[in-house]
């Protein structure tokens, strides 16, 4: 399955694997990331990163191009930071906050269906107690950020898989380097495209000696 996330600066696209009804592996290319974009390969719990064009400030060492390390992979589908439409307790949750639901447009050759609706952080924390916000990692529950929301929409086809998601939120802005005059939060949007549900595919790590260590590079 391929995803193509179309943030506000440059689409993020990459490719999904699954297994037994759960998410493998992911195989992800962001233009926004370092000096020139990033690509990056999660299989199980290893992660692989490599730069589109090396960054002369902080060479590899010769004949390699790829960094390893034991990377918290987050081996999800998501639409923004919390709608995470790999896990069917929270896409139940999403979907039961739906306030609006109607005949919408052609989605990867299939006709979809427009859901839409609101929920707040405390809904999406009651579906999944593992999630956190901001950079302080807080839980949303019993403070003032249980009440924030996500509005979000999702075109589904007949078959029940989702073809496109959109998520607008605001996030806290709490982390270093935030004036006592800047604004509480940042405010995002994410417009996420599937296709290609069922394809088979199978991501590979990077050929072991073009592989680093990232604890070898960095000494």
């Amino acid at each position: 399955m391929r995803d193509d996330d179309w943030t506000a600066v440059k689409p993020v696209r990459g490719v999904v694997e699954f297994g037994k009804g759960t998410i493998v592996a992911t195989d992800m290319r962001n233009p926004n990331l370092a000096r020139y974009g990033t690509r990056n390969i999660c299989i199980g719990k290893r992660g692989y990163e490599s730069y589109v064009k090396p960054d002369p400030d902080d060479p590899m060492p010769p004949g390699k191009t790829w960094v390893t390390y034991e990377w918290p992979c987050q081996l999800v589908l998501k639409s923004g930071f919390y709608l995470s439409l790999s896990d069917p307790v929270t896409l139940r949750a999403v979907l039961a906050t739906t306030t609006r639901r109607r005949p919408a447009g052609i989605y990867d050759g299939v006709r979809t269906t427009l859901h839409e609706g609101v929920i707040t952080f405390a809904q999406l924390y009651k579906a999944n107690p593992d999630m956190r916000i901001g950079y302080h990692r807080r839980r949303p529950i019993g403070n003032e950020y249980a009440g924030w929301k996500v509005s979000w929409r999702l075109w589904i086809g007949g078959d029940q898989l989702v073809r496109r998601a959109w998520s607008t939120w605001r996030d806290p802005n709490d982390g270093p380097g935030r004036s006592a005059s800047g604004p509480p939060y940042d405010v995002y949007a994410e417009d996420l495209r599937l296709s290609d549900w069922g394809k088979k595919v199978h991501i590979k790590p990077p050929p072991a000696e073009e592989t680093v260590a990232s604890e070898e590079w960095h000494q």
